[in-house]
């Protein structure tokens, strides 16, 4: 299917590769070329019972950044899973998960009272199907 995670994000058309929107004020710190999707994720805490669930606002082969409505700790560790459409022209519905382990680098408060989430991808796998029940 896909030799890597570089592969899988790269094979969605449409995709746009794109700097975060105040990159101008800032000095680039990324190593990695960030794509802006808008794909469903669940957050889990380690120990936690539910899922948060948000959107992706971009991502790359190392990481992904997220609002979420809870505020997370940078180093804590989650369980994450993104749906990504599947591009099949055999059914519109079918969606590929992809679980992984992640790590909050970055958590900032912003102006509409959500948290912007910096994550880094630490291990993953490809799981086919949608987004498992809560």
């Amino acid at each position: 299917m896909f030799d890597s995670l570089t592969d899988l994000l790269t094979a969605h058309p449409g995709a746009k590769e794109t700097a975060a929107p105040d990159a101008a004020f800032r000095p680039e710190r990324r190593r990695r070329a960030r794509t802006r999707v808008h794909w469903p994720v669940r957050l889990l805490k380690d120990g936690a019972s539910r899922f948060i669930e948000t959107v992706t606002h971009n991502l790359s082969s190392s990481g992904f950044y997220c609002l979420s409505p809870v505020a997370l700790t940078p180093g804590e560790a989650l369980i994450c899973t993104l749906r990504l459409p599947a591009h099949d022209p055999r059914s519109e519905q079918r969606t590929i998960s992809l679980e992984c382990r992640a790590l909050v680098m970055r958590a900032e408060a912003t102006s509409d009272g959500s948290f912007g989430i910096a994550c880094r991808i630490e291990d993953y796998h490809l799981i086919s199907g949608s987004l498992p029940p809560d």
